[in-house]
């Protein structure tokens, strides 16, 4: 099966070098990356509407003969007129900037055609504006998916590539399909992928066992590799006790430790002193204090004599570390360097050289510390940053450049997204769990309101004055695209542009190249730009302390735990900060308590806790961006059930190479 999934897309007809690296750009790379293009909705085309029995406003199937052919205007503009007939009457289609459909042979008088769109009434006569079409031989009565449009290509036209691809695996098997068929009723990977993509009926119950097949499928691969690096991890490590140097650092504070940064610091110390590796998950709160935590930890490591490295997912949150860190150990004589993907030639090979020799104990880098390159002369310690956003084997990949075979290294994650304990246990059972409540002195709960659509001016006159104060302001939207559902990041930033022209908006997302985004969150966290519009790409490793206000639109499509993520990219200086939270004009009155929770509860893994119980495992680390996690199809949050379904009852299964590879991402890709 997975031999198969992994055969290139060029072997489907139509597919050529250019539109393969279009293709490939979006994440998809192979026939099997095709098929997880899972449909968004379905058509039920299994009944052919006659003209006379149309509804106004609403979509229809219907046959007919072309009984005229007509053109208006010239050039690129030039609209095409189809008059269709039945035996019950006629309609009129309408398709613009379509001049080519002139001497498109399929479409002259007397071929008939099948068409489907919204039915709309013109001067009495019917009309539709731009239907799908085909020939009537090409028409197939049934229940017809629906796909969101993906490298430039409509949904009809991915439609046909996946159907070519489902006749070239329907009969392969899955080594998991005797074992999930037998214990748990469920479908083989091949039944399951033609229920969702070429359905025989729309039984909810059906198509939720078919993506449940899915879905398990890439779970029980993930705990399965993950229970594979638990049993590399109980290995010897260095015993790191008798340093000054993490003492000292910790009287240098400005503060003392809190009781949560205390009790943690204690578990990691034990750890370090224990003579076995560490391998330890800290899950702190947005502002809890995990930085200073981790500089202790790297100070011990570097008191001793060795190496300690810091791994951050993105180039803005790796400078912001390393920011930190130099000014907490420049007292002490201790030079902190910057590895990242732009990082000059010259500067680099001086980094590496230090690494080697060990003049450098201090480092903080993106996926820059994990080439072949990089080579530490003792490395004794790594951290991960936003630890969710890396793969398995990326998150361990920094812990594996071994010194040598007798002392592995101790490897910290931390992560401010708030997990549900149990979910966490499930996730990362691989480590040790250790959580971080509270906040450091001096800081203020972000105040946090809920308000409507509709009420834009005063919301306006609010924002004019914290940039009248010399604050900043993250504008939060849903979507990238204007062609899918909500809001998108132009439509705002045009719109903002229009009410604050000083303010320099500016947009930020996900596909941005990596330089663009450097660029727009630099200007924004230190230079023109005021407003920042953006999707959820900002929900961690963004400090900009002049940043005092956020509004999230579209709100109830959020988990609370990703809104209290958002929500603490403000806050992060002694002034007062604002989160206003935008509910949509069709919010059910639940949608509406959960927002509510928002405004009294400032605690992110109550918020964690109260979503799981709310929504079956709410959005425990967000609404999946691409690269986020790695995953596929696995929401980590919504389908909290079924990971800890598999977590405490995984099969006795090996997965070979092969399915490995092919459930890759979530092993190898990040952001």
């Amino acid at each position: 099966m997975y031999d198969l999934f992994a055969q290139p897309l060029t072997v489907i007809p139509g597919i050529g070098a250019a539109l393969e690296k279009r293709l490939a750009a979006r994440g998809v790379r192979c026939l099997g990356d095709l098929l997880l293009h899972l449909p968004k909705d379905y058509l039920d085309d299994r009944c052919i509407q006659p003209v006379d029995r149309l509804t106004e406003g609403v979509s229809a199937r219907i046959c007919g003969r072309i009984v005229s052919r007509q053109a208006r205007g010239y050039g690129r503009k030039r609209q095409v007129i189809l008059t269709l007939a039945d035996n019950s009457g006629q309609i009129t289609l309408n398709f613009f900037h379509s001049g080519y459909m002139m001497t498109d042979a399929r479409l002259c008088e007397g071929r008939e055609i099948s068409v489907r769109g919204i039915v709309e009434r013109w001067r009495g006569n019917w009309q539709m504006n731009h239907p799908d079409w085909c020939v009537i031989e090409a028409f197939q009565p049934g229940f017809q998916p629906v796909y969101a449009s993906l490298a430039g290509l409509g949904g009809k036209r991915i439609c046909t590539l996946i159907r070519h691809v489902l006749t070239r695996v329907a009969a392969a098997e899955s080594s998991l399909d005797h074992v999930l068929e037998d214990t748990w009723h469920l479908p083989s990977l091949g039944q399951a992928l033609k229920r969702l993509h070429m359905p025989d009926t729309l039984d909810a119950e059906e198509r939720a066992k078919a993506l449940v097949r899915l879905k398990s499928e890439e779970v029980i691969v993930y705990l399965h590799l993950m229970r594979e690096k638990k049993k590399q991890a109980d290995c010897p490590a260095l015993s790191l006790q008798g340093e000054q140097l993490s003492e000292q650092l910790l009287n240098s504070f400005p503060f003392p430790l809190t009781p949560a940064q205390q009790q943690v610091w204690g578990e990691i110390s034990g750890d370090l002193q224990s003579g076995r590796r560490m391998h330890r998950l800290l899950q702190g709160d947005v502002g809890a204090g995990k930085t200073w935590v981790a500089a202790l930890a790297m100070a011990r490591v570097a008191g001793c004599g060795y190496q300690a490295a810091l791994l951050a997912p993105t180039e803005v949150l790796a400078k912001q570390h390393a920011d930190t860190l130099r000014e907490l150990f420049a007292p002490f004589g201790l030079e902190v360097a910057l590895l990242t993907g732009s990082t000059k030639a010259k500067l680099r090979r001086e980094i590496i050289a230090g690494l080697r020799g060990n003049t450098l104990k201090l480092i903080v880098g993106t996926h820059a510390l994990l080439t072949d390159d990089v080579v530490f002369h003792h490395l004794a310690l790594a951290l991960v940053d936003e630890q969710h956003r890396f793969g398995v084997r990326q998150r361990w990949a920094l812990a594996d450049k071994q010194h040598d075979d007798r002392n592995a290294i101790h490897l910290l994650g931390m992560t401010a997204t708030p997990i549900p304990r149990t979910l966490a246990l499930s996730l990362y059972g691989d480590m040790d769990l250790s959580m971080m409540h509270g906040m450091p002195p001096g800081r203020k709960p972000v105040e946090t309101r809920v308000i409507a659509a509709h009420k834009m001016q005063p919301l306006a006159d609010g924002m004019q004055r914290i940039l009248d104060a010399g604050g900043r302001i993250y504008w939060i939207v849903p979507r990238i695209d204007e062609d899918e559902d909500g809001v998108s990041v132009d439509q705002r930033v045009d719109l903002l542009k229009g009410y604050f022209p000083a303010a320099n908006v500016l947009g930020l997302h996900g596909r941005m190249k990596s330089q663009d985004k450097q660029t727009a969150l630099e200007a924004f966290a230190s230079g023109p730009c005021r407003i920042i519009v953006s999707t959820t790409v900002v929900e961690v490793g963004v400090d900009v302390p002049e940043a005092h206000l956020i509004v999230i639109e579209q709100a109830e499509s959020y988990g609370l735990a990703q809104l209290h993520q958002l929500r603490g990219r403000v806050g992060r200086s002694s002034e007062q900060s604002y989160c206003m939270l935008i509910a949509g004009e069709q919010i059910s009155e639940t949608a509406m308590s959960r927002l509510k929770l928002m405004v009294h509860t400032h605690n992110g893994l109550e918020l964690a806790e109260a979503d799981l119980a709310l929504r079956g495992g709410g959005d425990a680390v967000g609404t999946r961006q691409h690269g986020d996690a790695g995953f596929r199809l696995l929401n980590l949050a919504g389908d909290a059930g079924l990971i800890r379904q598999w977590f405490e009852a995984l099969p006795d299964f090996a997965p070979d190479e092969t399915m490995q590879r092919f459930w890759r991402p979530f092993a190898e890709a990040t952001d």
